[in-house]
């Protein structure tokens, strides 16, 4: 999976998440890989090999996901950067190689050849730029949402974005990390749309009118930046910029090609099936797939063209309790193409099962008041430590001019560094490199981040200690350097961010073994039960509901509101302490659960579960952990008004 972003059309979809349940060992294969045999002498010329979607899904697999407040459609991309099909060369490293750019691909002369020019700008008595670096999104996607039965939209889609940074001063200070008197981050970053026709020219245009602009805005940066820190007492701060080697990848690129109407109709089955359940008030489907070829060329002599390649099937339902409360449930599944998607027969089992933890939902009770110990199963432990620890571990520098900043706990751990975080048991790191846990597609996989840097595996957290942050070219007072996690969204500029989170514990128990460790520690308070949870919505507050911004289904039913560091349960279950028996509730929300509650877990498992996230602000990553059980925390009933079911019943039921 790349350090890409979905990109399906200008307008970024709402923030998505999906999620795989639990396996202790190796699953079937779940994607088809691409057929990209090329020969060596092939990869030195500007190629185009098509990339095929064959009617019918051969691969299985099944993807169970969350409401991340929203079930809008996101997509993820598999990053192909193996050398299977890629010719590598490397400057990196004191390793040194040598390869020539295509002449014959027009988007890489125009870049190179424009880069060359901008190294020279220079308006009088001002600072020419000491790096710059251009990226390009070359895009064709191809997507089909569907509902009851019927095709509401399928439609391909081509772009290409321009993105640029122009950075002027030196690598010590420069217009980047500057808050500024309005408030806001200052003069790095742009983007632009540019031709999608090979014409030299007029990619060359393009591009020299959004870095004309660019270089003004970062001299005047600058300009202000300087005289800020003359006026200010800045203490000790860390460079702007860290130098990095230079990269050369060239790989083929790639067309789509796709046989629509055999995956219309795939689409139209599987949506169909949903007027079979009264119960579900709304149900949508949403199918992407596309090829990205990228292309970046910076200053420093990084030369890179590579692949992203990926589908992503979309599930999404929801209804309403008696008491008028919204709950939905969805189906994720994630692949390298539509080739690697199950089986029709496989997604309609899994809607089947949908549908009745959907129905199950909507009779459970509501929770009132708890405090005692919770078990965190399946992909609620990873997502729980995405909410409360991915942010923290990525080092971001405080800018110039930023004002004194009131941090959710978690969300700036490098004060914490040697100090314990976790129990003496847990090993966490950071490794993008690999495509699959055991046979479970990675979303935040990568080998080049959006800095033209390798991927690294990188010790965070070693017996419980913090030990290490990750970090993009932009230093911070403990970290000189990249590690390879240097990750853009859309046109933003790169930050540090996760790509493969993966959360180990020594001495994991069973699954029937944690169960007991729950019913124990809740016998010991003298509670009649405990709680085990398996999935939880997204941060309350950041993100969109069910269907997109103000959607009708947001899952978990929040109040909403800033600070909510980890979001309502959505699947929890009663354990009774009696005789093991469990309950499903809904309609709760923790008191309160920060960075601290880790220290408390006294028990974990052995198997891991993988979450995929995807979209909104952060690049797509994945976090893999084991369940764990926390000695105890606080959930209440959501306190808030739901709105009236509707006065007749959906069409679907009313036929019935």
């Amino acid at each position: 999976m790349s350090s890409f972003q979905p990109f399906w059309g200008i307008p970024r979809p709402p923030s998505f998440e999906g999620a795989v349940p639990p396996h202790p060992g190796p699953l079937p294969q779940r994607e088809g890989d691409m057929d990209c045999s090329l020969h060596h002498s092939d990869l030195h010329e500007s190629t185009h090999h098509s990339l095929r979607f064959h009617p019918l899904p051969k691969g299985e697999g099944r993807g169970e996901g969350e409401e991340h407040a929203s079930v809008s459609t996101a997509f993820l991309f598999h990053r192909a950067l193996g050398l299977a099909f890629l010719h590598l060369i490397l400057l990196f490293s004191g390793l040194a190689f040598a390869d020539e750019v295509p002449e014959s691909d027009v988007v890489f002369r125009a870049l190179s050849d424009e880069l060359k020019r901008t190294m020279t700008l220079r308006l009088a008595d001002l600072d020419k730029p000491y790096f710059v670096q251009y990226s390009v999104d070359d895009t064709a996607t191809y997507r089909i949402t569907a509902s009851y039965g019927s095709i509401v939209n399928s439609d391909q889609n081509r772009s290409r974005i321009f993105q640029s940074q122009v950075r002027v001063g030196a690598y010590d200070l420069d217009n980047s990390n500057f808050v500024g008197r309005g408030g806001g981050q200052r003069g790095l970053s742009g983007s632009a749309e540019l031709p999608v026709d090979d014409d030299y020219a007029g990619l060359r245009h393009a591009i020299w009118l959004a870095t004309d602009a660019q270089y003004k805005d970062a001299v005047e940066t600058l300009t202000q930046k300087r005289a800020y820190m003359k006026d200010r007492n800045v203490q000790e701060r860390a460079a702007d910029f860290a130098q990095a080697g230079a990269v050369t990848v060239i790989q083929p690129r790639l067309n789509l090609s796709i046989d629509s109407k055999a995956w219309e109709d795939y689409a139209r089955r599987i949506s169909a099936r949903f007027a079979s359940y009264r119960h579900i008030q709304s149900a949508d489907l949403s199918l992407v797939a596309g090829v990205e070829n990228r292309y970046l060329v910076n200053s420093e002599g990084s030369r890179l063209r590579y692949t992203d390649t990926g589908a992503l099937l979309r599930i999404s339902a929801g209804s309403q309790a008696p008491d008028g409360q919204r709950v939905a449930d969805s189906l994720a599944y994630y692949a390298s193409s539509l080739e690697g998607l199950p089986a029709l027969e496989k997604v309609l089992a899994d809607v089947e099962e949908l549908a009745q933890r959907l129905a199950s939902m909507l009779k459970a009770p509501v929770l009132e008041d708890y405090t005692g110990p919770v078990l965190f199963d399946g992909v609620a432990t990873a997502q729980l430590f995405r909410q409360l620890l991915a942010a923290g571990l990525a080092g971001q520098p405080e800018p110039v001019g930023s004002q004194r900043r009131a941090l959710q706990s978690g969300d700036d751990l490098e004060t914490r560094l040697g100090k314990r975080i976790l129990p003496t048991t847990f090993h966490i790191y950071d490794d993008p490199r690999n495509r699959k846990f055991q046979d479970t597609f990675l979303a935040g996989h990568y080998q080049f981040d959006d800095e033209g840097v390798p991927a690294e595996r990188v010790e965070l957290v070693v017996e419980g200690k913090l030990d290490g942050m990750i970090m993009s070219r932009t230093p911070t007072k403990q970290f000189a350097k990249s590690n390879g996690h240097g990750r853009r969204v859309g046109g933003e500029t790169p930050r540090s961010a996760i790509g493969c989170l993966y959360i180990e514990a020594a001495k994991g128990l069973s699954p029937d073994e944690l169960k007991k460790e729950l019913i124990d520690a809740a016998e010991a308070e003298g509670l009649k039960f405990g709680l085990r949870i398996t999935a939880l919505s997204g941060r309350v507050g950041g993100t969109a509901g069910f269907g997109g911004p103000g959607g009708r289904f947001g899952r978990g039913g929040g109040r909403g509101g800033a600070g909510r560091l980890v979001g309502d349960p959505i699947s929890i279950y009663k354990v009774y302490v009696a005789d093991g028996r469990e309950e499903p509730v809904r309609g709760c929300e923790f008191s309160a659960i920060d960075l601290r509650s880790l220290r408390r877990i006294i028990a974990a498992g052995s198997a891991q579960s993988v979450h995929n996230s995807a979209g909104g602000t952060a690049p797509a990553s994945s976090v893999i952990a084991p369940a764990v059980l926390i000695e105890e925390l606080e959930l209440s009933r959501i306190r808030q008004e739901a709105e009236k079911k509707p006065i007749l019943e959906a069409p679907h039921a009313r036929s019935r």
